[in-house]
């Protein structure tokens, strides 16, 4: 079991032998959410391209990512162009950070104009991920479910509602994925934001894993 600082109202928790999660349905007020849907709605969308199985294609939604400008991010072949931070996501971000306690240095918005966008079954592995910060994901628009799945293990569905905060914590053993929900007509935006390791800390870590440079040689993490 993990612990977490200064959460409250929180609808649902799984862990052991389900994915380390945790949904609080409310943590942005209808109101709210209406309001920085709209805003967040002309951020500068655009379909990406990525390869799955070594095949690339355009998915249906589209994405953009802010961050600080020392960082890359990559996945599924597709390099993300990091936008500098604008006020609305950066409030996200401070309402998150408080909640957690976790501060985090990239966050990338996913935009589905209905339920015939998904997002395939994944895990959130890449190297450049820091694994010890929660992975914090908005949810705003339409409700979407997130499966969760794992070998062995029963499948897990969680709705994200317009204004809900999911927390997900040491996901390598578990895919999630949104899957298409036809019957939906109205678009989501999601906001996830992680942190990521700039390309310097990258390089430092790899020297000294070659080289076994001595730990007061590197570059301290914040």
């Amino acid at each position: 079991m993990f612990h977490y600082k200064s959460i409250a109202q929180v609808d649902t928790l799984f862990a052991l032998s389900s994915p380390n999660i945790i949904h609080m349905p409310n943590f942005y007020s209808q109101k709210e959410s209406n309001e920085m849907f709209t805003k967040l709605s002309k951020c500068p969308f655009k379909q990406p391209i990525i390869k799955v199985s070594g095949k690339s294609y355009r998915p249906l939604r589209k994405s953009c990512s802010y961050g600080d400008m020392s960082l890359e991010y990559e996945y599924s072949g597709h390099c993300e162009l990091l936008l500098p931070w604008n006020r609305t996501v950066l409030k996200i971000k401070s309402d998150v950070e408080k909640k957690n306690g976790f501060e985090y240095n990239f966050v990338l918005l996913n935009f589905c104009e209905s339920g015939h966008a998904k997002i395939g079954a994944h895990k959130d592995d890449e190297a450049s991920l820091d694994q010890s910060a929660d992975i914090a994901t908005l949810s705003f628009g339409a409700c979407r479910d997130m499966i969760f799945s794992k070998k062995g293990c029963k499948s897990v569905r969680q709705a994200l509602e317009a204004g809900s905060l999911l927390l997900m914590h040491e996901q390598k053993e578990w895919t999630h994925a949104i899957p298409l929900h036809l019957c939906v007509k109205e678009p989501r935006i999601s906001l996830t934001f992680r942190r990521v390791w700039s390309s310097l800390q990258q390089s430092l870590d790899e020297m000294e894993h070659d080289y076994s440079i001595p730990p007061c040689k590197r570059l301290r993490r914040e």
